[in-house]
């Protein structure tokens, strides 16, 4: 089936299609997380380059400042901060999707024409996961410093706004956080957000 994540640039140097679900721990939500559909960009076309329908809006609300989170910490990892009205749509061990609050109130829509409704959609959202095992190095970008370690801005050609931020862990690895275009975010919350962000046992990368 056609799942619906989205990667930062046509390079693949943000989360890219993930086709394998092996020790993904086998939830419906694992294997939504690692397929990509669409594209990471703010110009309504998927990842053919067609243009989407016009009832796909890129963003159901914007973010503009960050509140203490004090919801279920999601699997694999865990929150200091998100943005102000808005929650955790979907989580595994392997990434989260994190949405407005918005999204709760809609009328329910056939999610493949209202993405916002997609818990395995990252249209107008925010997520976190592991960096692939097949990736390596984080791509050019802003350096920036996150909380008491290093990080990586990465804008890609097609974005205004929108980032993925690669923050470096002790481990080698990075944790990937994708802001879609037009959420309203400054890049000190962006990297603020990350900060908050911290990998817990038994958090999986993914593959692909």
């Amino acid at each position: 089936m056609d799942l619906h994540h989205e990667s930062d640039t046509p390079t693949g140097t943000a989360p890219r299609s993930r086709r394998t679900a092996l020790a993904l721990g086998g939830s419906a939500f694992a294997v939504a997380a690692i397929v990509a559909a669409f594209s990471f960009s703010g110009t309504g076309k998927d990842a053919t380059g067609q243009a989407q329908p016009a009832d796909r809006p890129a963003v159901a609300a914007a973010a503009t400042k960050l509140v203490a989170y004090t919801g279920k910490q999601p699997k694999g990892f865990s929150l200091d901060k998100v943005p102000d009205g808005w929650f955790v749509q979907a989580d595994d061990t392997s990434s989260i999707v994190l949405a407005p609050n918005s999204v709760t109130g809609q009328p329910k829509a056939d999610p493949s024409r209202n993405p916002m409704q997609d818990p395995r959609s990252f249209v107008g959202k925010i997520a976190v996961m592991l960096q692939s095992k097949d990736q390596k190095a984080a791509p050019e970008g802003t350096s920036v410093k996150v909380g008491g370690g290093k990080g990586v801005l990465v804008k890609g050609p097609d974005n205004t706004d929108g980032r993925t931020l690669w923050v470096e862990q002790p481990s080698g690895t990075y944790v990937l956080i994708q802001f879609w275009d037009g959420i309203g975010l400054s890049q000190d919350a962006m990297v603020d957000f990350g900060a908050g962000v911290h990998v817990e046992k038994g958090a999986v990368q993914g593959v692909g």
